[in-house]
């Protein structure tokens, strides 16, 4: 009955979000990955399926493969569809955080009367389910691929757990499972089901050996051989052959040592939206968070770094005396061990807590015992503390169901709430220019989309695609592009970094003339593919592919065969945009600022 309960809250609370439409990446892995579009079953299909992703080294089969079964039952793309499967899967989530919260608190607080162990559990259940930071791998469908790794991963554990408990030939068939099946599953939904080892391992070297009194061999042998992996791990990762996996760095705007840096300060920030989530500090982009460029700068990141040193300590120093604190708080930082580390991925997603968050909810847990055992104002505070965060959590959840339920109110709130996030504004502009009256150039709409345009590129001094969107704004409004505008996204192709995703301003560009909706003539494209191919960081294969765009172009749209055939390795006789220099600069800022609709910004020419 309870269980049931709790799921008509979570149905509550989300269903409003459930409307929403797709956005962000999951065009790439779900909307233009065409072994989705799953229309009949055979070997065939599911095998196109299966292979059909491009995100991460083994292109996540299993999350793609529930994608393109989606489809097929769905009869099509039909986002309710896809967000009601991802609020199950999170559901049974919590179910399985219910399961092994209890088997936690029964190893770790045996004397406990059980009530008050299950009363806990399934607070950290409903406080999993209900936190506004877990909102992300329900309503951003692509998310799945996390909700689905940690669906696997909890199941691995908790066949881990069981089967050392039990031992005999049922515990060997449960270790079995879980090592065999379940740590796969995981694994192939998204990477961080790598850190299934991890978890297991502490949970040998805190809770149980604290419950048991010592290591026994398969601890040890355990502890042994991950020991070596992760020597191993390090040993590659330095090595000439992992070139690949820092060959990330070359595209972002930090290094490895300050994204470090930065990432400590980034955990803090996660922390404080576990324990005290703000609605305006929570979001989809987080790219407005200033990268650490030393210790010192600022100056919060040396507290952080001295701050996760204090909690590696504790775990050393609670491991016997308070294993489950122990316990969360390693889990905690295992969680955020692939994604929050040394490798060169975006700063700050939300939904990187997902699991992590369980880290922090168990020591609730275990807190609450105590004070349900207790009596007078340790018993009150404490109940009056998990009540208030049950009433808050769902309270500020289905707020950002709400905002999630609409891509204007989404967008529009988002970018409120995060003003100097590039993405932010971007795709508010780009929500805004979708409707019809934005073609109107004396238009509310049309304004307010220039104006978060505009905020766009002057945020982010490397980002393309505020200009590209202007250009295209312009052109449906039937504006004539200023060719200041082209300059300075030529600049930014040609001097700034090349990000992967800024191949796709090129692709956007060849595709929307060649539909006829962009209104550059022929030497403004062309400058526009001769400066991207002048910018030194553009690797030899996306190089092929900005060739292979170009003629496609040329024959297209142009209907120029000769050209599209026989053009030379450059585009012979044009010179890349650049932004003009000293006066000429200052005019092309002014030009800009003068159609602008109110919004106070300079056009950054330099990087």
């Amino acid at each position: 009955m309870a269980a049931l309960l709790l799921g008509a809250v979570v149905l509550a609370v989300y269903w409003p979000g459930l409307h929403g439409g797709f956005f962000f990446d999951d065009g790439p892995s779900i909307l233009k990955a065409e072994g989705v579009r799953l229309d009949t079953l055979s070997i065939a299909s599911v095998q196109q399926a299966w292979t059909s992703g491009g995100a991460g080294p083994s292109g996540r089969p299993v999350a793609q493969l529930s994608f393109a079964l989606n489809h097929y039952l769905a009869g099509g793309f039909d986002p309710f569809a896809f967000k009601a499967t991802n609020l199950a899967i999170h559901f049974a989530c919590g179910v399985l955080v219910f399961c092994l919260a209890l088997r936690l608190l029964a190893s770790a607080r045996p004397a406990t009367e059980p009530r008050h162990r299950q009363v806990a559990a399934a607070a950290v259940a409903a406080l999993w389910l209900l936190h506004p930071i877990q909102l992300l791998p329900v309503l951003h469908v692509v998310q799945r691929m996390t909700s689905l790794s940690a669906l696997f991963l909890l199941a691995a554990l908790l066949l881990h757990l069981r089967g050392r408990e039990q031992g005999g030939r049922s515990g060997i068939a449960m270790l079995a499972l879980a090592w065999i099946v379940f740590w796969p599953l995981s694994f192939l939904s998204k990477e961080a089901g790598a850190l299934f080892p991890l978890f297991a391992l502490a949970w040998e070297l805190t809770v149980r050996r604290s419950a048991r009194g010592s290591l026994d061999r398969f601890a040890r042998t355990f502890a042994t051989v991950a020991a070596l992996a992760l020597l191993g791990t390090v040993a590659y990762a330095i090595s000439p052959r992992a070139q690949w996996l820092w060959s990330g760095y070359d595209f972002r705007p930090f290094t490895l040592v300050q994204r470090l840096f930065t990432e400590a300060r980034v955990l803090w920030f996660y922390l404080g939206l576990i324990i005290a989530p703000r609605l305006e500090a929570l979001g989809l982009y987080h790219d407005d968070i200033a990268i650490s460029t030393s210790a010192v700068a600022p100056w919060s990141t040396l507290p952080s770094l001295l701050g996760l040193v204090v909690l590696a300590g504790l775990v050393w120093c609670l491991r016997r005396r308070a294993p489950l604190v122990a316990f969360g708080t390693a889990w905690f930082l295992i969680g955020h061990a692939l994604e929050s580390t040394v490798l060169p991925l975006e700063l700050a997603h939300e939904h990187r807590n997902y699991l992590p968050i369980f880290g922090v909810l168990i020591v609730a847990g275990w807190a609450l015992t105590f004070a349900l055992e207790g009596k007078g104002e340790r018993k009150t505070i404490g109940v009056a503390l998990v009540g208030t965060a049950l009433a808050y959590f769902p309270f500020v959840t289905g707020l950002r169901a709400h905002q999630f339920g609409e891509d204007v109110r989404r967008t529009q709130i988002e970018s409120q709430q995060h003003r100097k996030s590039a993405r932010a504004q971007h795709e508010a502009a780009v929500v805004l220019s979708t409707l019809p009256e934005s073609t109107a150039a004396s238009s509310p709409t049309y304004s307010f989309a220039r104006s978060h345009y505009e905020l766009a590129g002057e945020l982010d001094p490397d980002f393309k695609w505020g200009l590209l969107g202007l250009i295209d704004l312009n052109c449906n409004a039937k504006i004539p592009v200023a060719e200041a505008e082209v300059r300075e996204l030529g600049r930014r192709l040609q001097q700034t970094h090349f990000a992967p995703g800024d191949r796709s301003v090129l692709y956007a560009v060849k595709d929307m003339e060649i539909a006829g909706g962009l209104c550059l003539d022929r030497p403004q494209v062309d400058g526009l593919f001769a400066s991207a191919l002048a910018n030194p960081g553009v690797s030899p294969g996306v190089r092929s592919m900005l060739y292979s765009w170009h003629a496609d172009y040329l024959w297209l749209h142009e209907r120029d065969l000769r050209a599209a055939r026989h053009r030379p390795p450059a585009i012979a006789g044009v010179e890349p945009l650049q932004s003009q220099q000293s006066a000429q600069m200052g005019a092309a800022g002014a030009a800009i600022r003068g159609a602008s609709t109110g919004v106070d910004f300079a056009v950054r020419t330099s990087k």
